[in-house]
């Protein structure tokens, strides 16, 4: 799959209302994710790190909170182990690992779970059954809660569908026939069983894919700046100001 841009900004995505893929799905945090990223205040400054250190970096004073608001949080981390993902699309780096070597140019494979987590994707030796090798992906459902019965003929429909003659190797093509292609066909396949529209390569990358990859993005960007400088600071919001009085705000 050619490399997807990832914008480095913040603006909100509008997720579509497809009864087949799940809008929102929490990441199970696994020791290929990386170690884990915690924030807390000092300073009036918000600080990043991988543990809470004793003294702050910034002023060497005891860190220790006082307030319920300053107690360090853990940011969510937006990488699974996509072998304990089921039924979902997953993405990794082609080499190497999104915290590790992943510079936002680089191509993307993409791939589907079964109900066990063997991660089925479309590569020049046609489809492969990986039990390994997805240990830090993005992970985005493909079913919303209680659809059993899908999820019950789900690894039959998998199976079928990468079989058919469509995904021999000799077929591959790196531009226009390749693992993108076959999981978003897939993904179509199920939705007609539903009775549900189907999902052009556009309208899936812009609903489902990147919302988690601005995510990512933000996040391999922080986890850097730890590994780098032990340490990452920002100033946090400013206090939000109400409108003085016949200012004409509603």
């Amino acid at each position: 799959m050619e490399g997807i841009c990832w914008p480095c900004n913040a603006e909100k995505e509008v997720l579509g209302n497809a009864p087949l893929l799940a809008q929102e799905g929490k990441a199970m945090q696994r020791p290929e994710a990386g170690k884990p990223i915690i924030k807390f205040n000092h300073c009036q400054k918000y600080i990043y790190s991988f543990s809470v250190p004793p003294c702050c970096p910034l002023c060497w004073q005891d860190v220790g909170s006082r307030k319920l608001e300053e107690a360090p949080v853990s940011i969510p981390n937006p990488f699974t182990d996509g072998h304990q993902e089921e039924c979902s699309f997953l993405l990794r780096p082609t080499q190497g690992t999104f915290l590790r070597e992943y510079d936002g140019r680089s191509d993307l494979h993409v791939g589907i779970t079964n109900t066990n987590g063997v991660v089925y994707n479309y590569t020049v030796h046609g489809v492969q059954r990986d039990e390994a090798g997805w240990g830090q992906s993005v992970s985005i459902p493909l079913l919303q809660p209680g659809m059993f019965g899908l999820m019950d003929q789900w690894d039959e429909y998998l199976e079928d569908f990468s079989t058919t003659g469509a995904w021999l190797p000799h077929r591959y093509e790196e531009d226009h026939h390749n693992c993108y292609s076959y999981a978003l066909k897939f993904i179509n396949c199920v939705l007609a069983t539903q009775g549900e529209e189907r999902l052009d390569r556009d309208e899936f990358t812009e609903k489902f894919v990147i919302p988690r990859t601005r995510k990512a993005s933000k996040y391999i960007m922080l986890y850097r700046m730890i590994e780098e400088h032990g340490f990452y600071v920002i100033e946090p919001p400013g206090p939000q100001t109400s409108p003085r009085p016949g200012s004409g705000s509603c």
